[in-house]
């Protein structure tokens, strides 16, 4: 029986190795790209800075160029190039003013071609100047009007030690690694503990069995399910039964059967009480109550899927529907929030040249009780939505009604719509109404699900009306 218990434990632990091991490589794979597209956004912004720094110099000389370059690659803890635009290094903050003539030209490094024909340019190499694998970043800058030294020049690159990104990303994958295997002997041993809940009757029955096969006919098994345990069980009781119906045929004596059966009566009480509070612990989580197993597994399986960091989206659904995520309830005013989220979401709608407005606009101080920061998270989604379903040159209403005890907030745009069929599983965790185009415009499937939620909790629901082609409209019920 032993062996059963063994068959199972490894069963889940190695369904659990596996699932780790997936997760584990699917997160060690995604985190290089994030850093590096991270690093390359932040020299992106470095470049502007930096740029903006030079702009202020409109005639300063070289050596002043190369000091306000150097004093700007300490601080930022970067590498500084500024190219011509012949490809020839104006200055650099890791080569010295006087060894500037003996760099290679430029021009042609992948990087500084990208920028010329994008505007931006990025590539990681080793640098055999500094002897190091570098992330290089390259802005392309409108000609100066300075007469500086600065007159010819067209490109600012920054570069960054990949040695450190490298650094982290082994940090990250050894916690990952050590989360991975804290959670592995977790579910080594919860899984002991139900595979010993599983095999453990068949213990308990094979013991029966044996002291039966030993002679000792006063053993009965309680059959408390119809599985197959149960039906073992019944089938020993079944034997039990036989025997002593002939034990009683033999003797021929009621007498001796009445004081049998009595015995039995009496010396059964005891066993069975013990098997009964033994089978009342063990079986209460048995195979049968799937709640007992599946909440142990449950919450195993819950601990791989955080070290995935994947999407943050996915992180707040579960946390509403466990029900861990508290609501804090407080006071605040609405119009200040929305024209702070339409302030922050007009850069996104202005790129597609659609027509975003907060109705109204005037601040009436209208005070609603609510948690502020998930009525913002609501309203991103709402209003991210809009967005991407609407085509460029259309528009975006979002508005609030005021009421006499609510304030009814709304999200309005002229996009492609909601078939009609949809409508009522557009709230479903991972829904797609089209599937190609919601990943082509980076949906998660998880954003409604969680508005939904976050206005239930709040004691409102999600209205949704909409015609194809025309547009939709998504609005709910605040408290004041």
């Amino acid at each position: 029986m032993k062996r059963i218990q063994s068959k199972i434990t490894l069963t889940y632990v190695l369904v659990a190795a596996a699932v780790i091991a997936a997760v584990g490589i699917l997160s060690s794979a995604r985190i290089e790209p994030y850093f590096r597209s991270q690093l390359r956004d932040h020299l992106v912004s470095q470049s502007d800075v930096l740029r903006f720094l030079l702009e202020e110099e409109p005639k300063a000389s070289r050596v002043r160029v190369n000091a306000v370059v150097k004093r700007f690659a300490a601080m930022a803890g970067v590498r500084v190039t500024l190219i011509d635009t012949a490809g020839l290094v104006l200055a650099d903050s890791d080569v010295p003013l006087e060894d500037l003539a003996s760099l290679e030209n430029h021009l042609y490094r992948p990087e500084v071609q990208e920028a010329l024909a994008k505007g931006t340019g990025s590539s990681a190499r080793h640098s055999a100047t500094v002897g190091r694998d570098l992330l290089y970043v390259v802005r392309r800058v409108e000609p100066s009007n300075s007469s500086g030294y600065l007159q010819q020049m067209e490109f600012i690159r920054l570069s960054r030690d990949l040695n450190d990104v490298q650094r982290s990303i082994g940090e990250i994958r050894f916690s990952i690694f050590i989360a991975g295997l804290v959670v592995l002997l977790v579910i080594a041993g919860v899984s002991t503990l139900i595979s010993r809940r599983i095999s453990k009757p068949m213990e308990e029955i094979s013991r029966r069995v044996e002291e039966i096969r030993s002679g000792n006919f006063e053993q009965h098994i309680e059959i408390r399910s119809n599985d197959e345990i149960g039906q073992v069980a019944r089938a020993v009781n079944e034997l039990v039964d036989k025997l002593q119906s002939d034990i009683v045929e033999l003797r021929k004596l009621q007498r001796v059967r009445s004081e049998f059966l009595g015995n039995v009566s009496h010396e059964l009480r005891t066993p069975i009480f013990a098997i009964q509070g033994h089978l009342e612990t063990l079986l209460s989580g048995a195979l049968e109550d799937s709640r007992v197993n599946r909440d142990f597994l449950q919450k195993a399986y819950q601990h791989t899927l955080r070290l995935n960091a994947l999407l943050e989206d996915l992180i707040d659904i579960s946390r509403i529907e466990s029900k861990e995520m508290n609501m804090s309830f407080r006071y605040f005013r609405l119009g200040d929030l929305l024209e702070l989220i339409l302030a922050e979401k007009q850069p996104a709608a202005g790129q597609k040249e659609i027509f975003l407005e907060l109705k109204p606009r005037d601040d009436s101080g209208e005070e609603v009780i609510g948690d502020k920061d998930r009525i913002r998270q609501v309203m991103d989604n709402l209003i991210d939505n809009a967005i991407k379903y609407t085509n460029p040159g259309g528009r975006v209403d979002v508005e609030y009604e005021i009421h006499d005890r609510s304030v009814t907030v709304s999200v309005s745009d002229t996009g492609c719509g909601i078939p009609k069929e949809h409508i009522s599983r557009i709230f479903e965790r991972f829904y797609r109404v089209d599937r190609d185009r919601s990943r082509e415009l980076g949906g998660t499937g998880l954003g409604l699900a969680i508005v939904k939620h976050i206005i239930e909790a709040h004691g409102s629901n999600v209205n949704v009306s909409s015609e194809v082609g025309k547009g939709s409209r998504f609005s709910f019920v605040l408290k004041r």
